[in-house]
Formats: C-alpha cells, sequence, structure tokens
C-alpha cells in the first residue's frame, strides 16, 4: 500500500478506532470505513478474555483430529449409566480405523518430547513431520521409537533448537544404521516438510557450558565459527564436532585448555573426529598452536 498523495510507504499505519488506513508523514486518509474482522468485544484483562470467548482451542497437529472433535459431557444428566454408555460409545467411534496407527504415534511423540523438554512449536512440527511419514506409508516396517526419535531430532533441526545427535540415539539405545535408516525416510519427503535452519554457532553455547569454561572463550568460538559458516567451510561437517574442535582450538589459545579426550566424554563423540575438525580449522586458518 503506498500513500497517493506523498508516494510513500513508509509512514502508513492503520487506526482500529475509526477504521482508516492513514499516511503520518502528509496526513492523507488513504482508505476508510474498513470493516474490523476481529471480536465485536472488548476483553480488559485475561478472565474477560476466557468469559467471552466463544471460540474452542486452536487446532494442532499434536491430536489426530487436529483438535476438531467433541466430547460427551456426564454431568447434570438425570441417567447416568446411559451417559457414560454414550461416553465410552463416542470413544470408541472417535478414531476411525485408519487413523489408529497415527494415534499410537502420536501419543508416543507427545509422551517422548515431553520427557526431552521441547518447547510447544517443536512439538507441532514433529507431529506435522509424523503425520506426513504415515499417510505416504513410510511409516512401516521400522521400529517406532527409531522414527520418533529421527523425528524429534529433525523437527529441532528445523526449529533452531541444538539437540545432540548422540543424545537422542543414546536415550532410545539406538544404533546408528536404525537412526539413518528412520532419518532417511524423513529426508526422502523432503518436498512436503520444513528445511532444517540450524547453524554450527549455535551448539557453542551449550559445549562451553558443559565444559564450565569462560564466557570469552564462547563469544571467539561462535566468531570463528560463524565466519567458517559464511565461507562455506562448515559444508558436510558434523556441526557437533566442528563446534566442539572450535572451542578446544580457542581454550587452547586463551589458556583455558581442556583436552580432546575431556570434551570427547562430554559431548560422546570420538577424540578422533575432533581431531580431525581440529586440523581442518588449523589449516584453513593457518594458525599455528604450540603446546
Amino acid at each position: 500500500m503506498m500513500c497517493n498523495n506523498c508516494k510513500t510507504d513508509k509512514y502508513i499505519i492503520f487506526d482500529e478506532e475509526r477504521g482508516q488506513y492513514i499516511c503520518t508523514n502528509c496526513g492523507y486518509v488513504i482508505e476508510e470505513d474498513i470493516i474490523d474482522q476481529g471480536p465485536e468485544w472488548r476483553a480488559y484483562n485475561y478472565q474477560d478474555r476466557l468469559e467471552r470467548e466463544r471460540t474452542g482451542s486452536p487446532l494442532t497437529f499434536k491430536v489426530h483430529d487436529q483438535g476438531l472433535s467433541t466430547k460427551i459431557s456426564g454431568g447434570r444428566v438425570k441417567d447416568k449409566v446411559k451417559a457414560i454408555k454414550l461416553q465410552r460409545l463416542h470413544d470408541k467411534i472417535r478414531v476411525s480405523s485408519k487413523d489408529k496407527k497415527l494415534v499410537t504415534y502420536l501419543s508416543m511423540l507427545n509422551n517422548e518430547a515431553a520427557k526431552i523438554e521441547v518447547q510447544e512449536h517443536v512439538k507441532e512440527t514433529a507431529a506435522f513431520i509424523l503425520r506426513k511419514l504415515v499417510e505416504t506409508g513410510l511409516a512401516k516396517r521400522i521400529d517406532p521409537y527409531a522414527l520418533i526419535a529421527a523425528v524429534l531430532y529433525y523437527s529441532c533441526e528445523v526449529n533452531g533448537v541444538p539437540k545432540y545427535l548422540q543424545e537422542i540415539r543414546n536415550r532410545y539405545a539406538l544404533s546408528q544404521s536404525e537412526f539413518w535408516n528412520a532419518l532417511s525416510r524423513i529426508h526422502y519427503m523432503s518436498k512436503e516438510t520444513p528445511k532444517p535452519k540450524i547453524k554450527p554457532v549455535e551448539y557453542i553455547p551449550k559445549i562451553v557450558e558443559k565444559l564450565k569454561l569462560p564466557s570469552i572463550v564462547a563469544t571467539k568460538s561462535a566468531e570463528m565459527v560463524e565466519m567458517m559458516y559464511s565461507n562455506g567451510l562448515t559444508s558436510g561437517k558434523g556441526y557437533l564436532a566442528l563446534s566442539a574442535a572450535t572451542v578446544y582450538l580457542v581454550s587452547t589459545l586463551m589458556d583455558s585448555k581442556k583436552t580432546q579426550k575431556e570434551i570427547a566424554d562430554a559431548l560422546n563423540i570420538t577424540e578422533v573426529t575432533i581431531r580431525n575438525r581440529y586440523k581442518e580449522i588449523i589449516k584453513n586458518f593457518d594458525i599455528e598452536v604450540s603446546l
């Protein structure tokens, strides 16, 4: 939208009280008598809103019917036995035969997501991905817990929440082949699912916290990792190992050294991986470290 008078779109505001679009630069009324799409009531506090709202809870992917369901109440009825029978019958027919598998998977997902304490938006993304897997038949002939673990890990990556791959695998005692089989199914339908957007720098705070290193190490490590990421030097590398190697290098240069074994044990990765990433960083930045 652009002001017809001063030909700018930077200063346009919407006046909710008058239903007008106004340019604050010159005072020109661009459009008026706009219909208010909001509620016809006003709420001055949270209690007012609860009392006056006539809508139900928002839609959610965490439930098989997305929350669009009814519930038979058992209160204030004359025939209690009849009400209980109706409730049981309703619970049986509420889930169709084709949705039973989805209900089982979503129930497992909600339980496991609560255990690892992820945010609501991460659960919603995971539930959406899980729905797509069930709908396309990719959830067949695979360990359910391997699939749930892979979905949660992928959802964390999509939402920029750093979760260690080893942490997820060890929690469910999954072999590398089981986990990658499940993850490959998610990548197979990547056109229909959100793409991961996590950066290696997001692992730095958690690594530094685990190793109890000073904050200056985190700052300098983040700067170095961000520089590598922006120059394409992190392509094809495991972000956790790369971040760990950077923290090892910076802590050594700043005389707060942690050994490779200490870092590997804290993050449950191998010393060889850290050593390889460390050598690559030194080579790319032409750094000399005297120990």
